[in-house]
């Protein structure tokens, strides 16, 4: 019998039907591949996770100089004297093409706040987003660097160099690592938030830079000799280099970035009570730097 290329040949009769091999029939050799790419996967996936932790637990060096050691930041602290002046004067200025606001404050104490201020409490003379936050998976809110509230820690992490110490009625702004002001703030039931330092010893803090693009830009800052302590803002959009360059060459020593931007139109209160700019701070909450009179 012969048959053409069209035709099938059905071998085993027409109730032939193959059968599957079962997981126990498979090559070794298949079984052997499979558990090596789990095996692989498994490892990979261990591996992400310790060095993902690893990298959100170490602290990036800091390597630029120090105005102040951690002692002499607590000295200024403790020594910082009553201004019989209280609110903020503001004055515009730019330097290299970066257009600036600088708000001298006055006799006023920072507050940290999740909660808008009343558009009724006289006391509060100018208001600012000050650390930075993100919600977890759970919406849980969740802190990043050291962050203390009246003497309760609520997230460890001192990569950012730069924070704002408040204890009482006083308060600064420093550049540093090391645990010692967060031990002293701690133990006075003060409080505390770290942020990227924009400017340290009057050199600009590059590596500090994690922020890229061009946005509105904020930060306090100082200088050398003096217990003033200033907010400063961009008027127009600028590099967070172009801004910390301009802060260092206008005489500020020290200077940390605080998030958030501004409106272009802040709200002040002046030492005789005026008002100026737009509270605009409602619906903004998360991370509030309120500077408020001393009562």
């Amino acid at each position: 019998m012969s048959y053409s290329d069209d035709d099938i040949q059905f071998l085993g009769g027409a109730e032939f039907k193959p059968s599957q091999l079962t997981d126990k029939q498979q090559p070794a050799s298949r079984r052997w591949w499979i558990g090596i790419v789990a095996l692989v996967f498994i490892t990979l996936s261990v591996a992400t996770f310790y060095f993902w932790q690893k990298a959100n637990s170490r602290t990036l060096a800091f390597d630029y100089p120090l105005s102040r050691t951690s002692t002499e930041i607590i000295r200024d602290l403790e020594k910082m004297p009553t201004d019989s002046l209280q609110g903020v004067t503001m004055k515009v200025d730019s330097l290299y093409g970066v257009g600036m606001r600088l708000y001298e404050l006055h006799g006023l104490t920072p507050t940290l706040s999740r909660t808008a201020p009343s558009d009724s409490d006289s006391t509060v003379c100018l208001v600012t987003h000050g650390w930075d936050f993100y919600w977890d998976e759970n919406h849980q809110y969740k802190y990043i660097g050291d962050f203390i509230y009246h003497g309760k820690e609520y997230a460890s992490n001192h990569n950012k160099a730069g924070f704002v110490a408040i204890v009482g009625d006083k308060w600064q702004i420093g550049i540093g690592q090391d645990d010692s002001i967060k031990e002293y703030v701690k133990a006075h039931n003060g409080s505390m938030f770290r942020q990227f330092a924009l400017v340290s010893a009057g050199q600009i803090c590059e590596e500090q830079f994690a922020l890229k693009g061009k946005v509105t830009r904020c930060a306090l800052a100082r200088k050398a000799g003096s217990t003033t302590i200033w907010y400063v803002e961009t008027i127009h959009k600028e590099s967070l280099y172009d801004f910390a360059q301009a802060l260092a060459d206008y005489g500020f020593t020290d200077a940390i970035y605080l998030t958030g931007g501004n409106n272009g139109n802040t709200f002040y209160r002046t030492p005789t009570d005026s008002i100026c700019g737009v509270a605009d701070w409602k619906g903004y909450g998360n991370n509030l730097l309120i500077f408020k009179k001393t009562k």
